[in-house]
């Protein structure tokens, strides 16, 4: 069934997927609201001045911005229209990236890899057929995917051989050190710290967001991180904690760009 789908989505006009991702998105808050419960507890944690119908409008956007990506992967990977990058012709090789779930996620990952030798941390999904078509897809666009049970060694040595290293720094790590975020200490991993720590190099940071249906907008920016004190536990607590102010930063600007359905203060 699902590649009947993908194919069926890969020859669907952009208009089109828009129209469809919005009756999507309400289906899923009014009849299939799987989530939904989590989703909205996070938005109040992040902004507890929401109004309900604010809270509603954020998580809206946010299933249709998701439902849409979905549907302009298959698309672009059949030719379409490419994200417009910023900032990445001056990434040098070998240098440290770090990102977030925002926007078309997958498709900027798959783009940025197309432009500069890059590997990427990243979960395994249970599915046997997304596994392989996600795999071919960031195969294709040039990506070292590290996925589960790869280690920080690993990452190391593929920037050693001239990638750049990318981390996801937004997920609930359970084994992760206690970061603040929006304010709430939540699980967060200290892998990015801790290789920075051991191999000192030039640090990204990345963030996208929709402009439109088909459009989207990807920046990588420098990222200045805190100057190390010699107290390693110290210093991976503090960059741990600048990388989650960024981000929260972000997200505040940009609140239905990224997944809310995360348990990330669990």
């Amino acid at each position: 069934m699902l590649p009947v789908l993908a194919w069926i989505v890969a020859r669907t006009p952009i208009p089109v997927a828009n129209v469809l991702a919005l009756l999507l998105a309400r289906v899923w808050w009014y009849l299939l609201p799987f989530r939904r419960a989590l989703a909205e507890r996070n938005v109040r944690r992040a902004f507890p001045g929401y109004s309900e119908r604010e809270v509603r409008r954020t998580l809206l956007a946010m299933m249709h911005n998701i439902i849409l990506f979905y549907m302009e992967l298959f698309i672009f990977e059949r030719g379409g229209e490419k994200l417009a990058f910023e900032g990445t012709e001056h990434i040098p090789p070998g240098s440290y990236l770090v990102a977030a779930h925002s926007g078309a996620w997958d498709i900027g990952l798959a783009t940025l890899a197309s432009s500069t030798p890059l590997a990427s941390f990243v979960r395994t999904p249970r599915n046997a057929w997304v596994r392989d078509t996600m795999a071919a897809i960031r195969e294709r666009h040039g990506l070292l995917s590290l996925e589960t049970g790869t280690t920080l060694a690993d990452g190391l040595a593929a920037m050693d051989a001239g990638r750049s290293l990318l981390f996801i720094q937004d997920q609930r790590f359970n084994a992760g050190i206690l970061s603040p975020f929006f304010g709430v200490p939540c699980r967060t991993s200290p892998a990015f710290g801790v290789a920075w720590l051991k191999k000192p190099r030039p640090v990204w940071a990345c963030w996208q967001v929709r402009l439109a249906p088909g459009k989207h907008r990807f920046w990588v920016e420098p990222f200045e991180m805190p100057v190390p004190t010699g107290d390693k536990k110290a210093d991976v607590q503090a960059i741990t904690d600048a990388l989650n102010a960024f981000y929260a930063e972000r997200i505040r600007q940009y609140p239905s760009g990224w997944l809310w359905l995360h348990d990330r203060w669990k």
